[in-house]
């Protein structure tokens, strides 16, 4: 990138806060530098943290310990511990990954708090009544509305499995969109459909209808076209080596770097649904 032009100054009131404007071409990209309450990255402050040196096995088993247990009082005199093994970890391992990942998508939410998935279930909606999780995740994504659906990615670790990946919304609608891209072969599906081939570590998930919706469309696009809904997933069962000592997550972001691609195409299959939805109403 060119560098055309630079104004540094301090903010007004604020002379902890020291901010630099680059311009190239029409673009400008504001830049801070580290003060006491985070980094300012393409306007979003990303609160400074401890350096992501990999998750805790003892962590790990507490998170299972605590499910097990299903007590109140258990996860009450071990909460600092699972604060201090677990959350804390996932603290630094977002703040190692938002840089890149606001060059995927500068509107995502980059807050931990609200990222991060809660060890306490909500159980309102379900039959099963326990009161914790031993799993964790959290996702990269656009602020929304409560409940709604919108494209990701996320990483999610299990005492049984760690794994990543990217998905698209699951409204009915939206699929409905992305079904119609496929079949004309819009020039965002095939970009998709390119990205995900090129990274065999990844699989194309989601729940599959029992027989084919498009029978008749291409035999390469039928496990896109039959499901109720997508995404791409890495998951390892077996070696945890790489998440306890931090070596996954440099390869993780590239992954979903490459996967870039099916990002847009979620977000296009969305903002078509949208739109449709708003024309019907008109």
């Amino acid at each position: 990138m060119q560098r055309r032009g630079r104004a540094c100054g301090r903010s007004e009131g604020k002379p902890s806060t020291i901010f630099c404007v680059f311009t190239a071409g029409n673009s400008k990209i504001l830049l801070r530098k580290p003060g006491k309450r985070g980094t300012m990255i393409n306007r979003k402050v990303v609160p400074s943290v401890m350096a992501f040196t990999g998750f805790h096995a003892a962590g790990i088993d507490l998170l299972q310990l605590n499910r097990l247990q299903n007590s109140k009082e258990f996860y009450e005199a071990n909460k600092d511990e699972i604060k201090r093994l677990v959350i804390q970890p996932f603290h630094e391992l977002i703040a190692e990954m938002t840089p890149a990942m606001l060059e995927i998508d500068p509107q995502f939410v980059v807050t931990p708090s609200r990222m991060i998935s809660r060890v306490r279930r909500d159980t309102r909606y379900t039959k099963d009544k326990t009161l914790y999780r031993a799993n964790l995740w959290f996702f990269f994504r656009r602020p929304r509305r409560e409940r709604e659906s919108v494209p990701c990615y996320y990483f999610e670790i299990h005492p049984e499995y760690w794994g990543y990946g990217c998905w698209g919304s699951w409204d009915r609608s939206e699929m409905e969109a992305m079904r119609k891209m496929i079949l004309r072969e819009d020039q965002l599906f095939l970009e998709a459909y390119r990205a995900v081939n090129a990274c065999p570590q990844m699989h194309l998930a989601g729940e599959e209808y029992k027989r084919p919706k498009y029978p008749d469309a291409k035999p390469e696009y039928q496990s896109w076209l039959n499901r109720k809904e997508l995404g791409a997933d890495f998951r390892e069962y077996h070696d945890f080596a790489p998440v306890l000592d931090g070596s996954f997550v440099q390869p993780m972001i590239a992954a979903m770097q490459q996967l870039a691609p099916l990002y847009r195409f979620f977000l296009a299959a969305k903002e078509r649904a949208e739109a449709a939805h708003r024309e019907a109403l008109q």
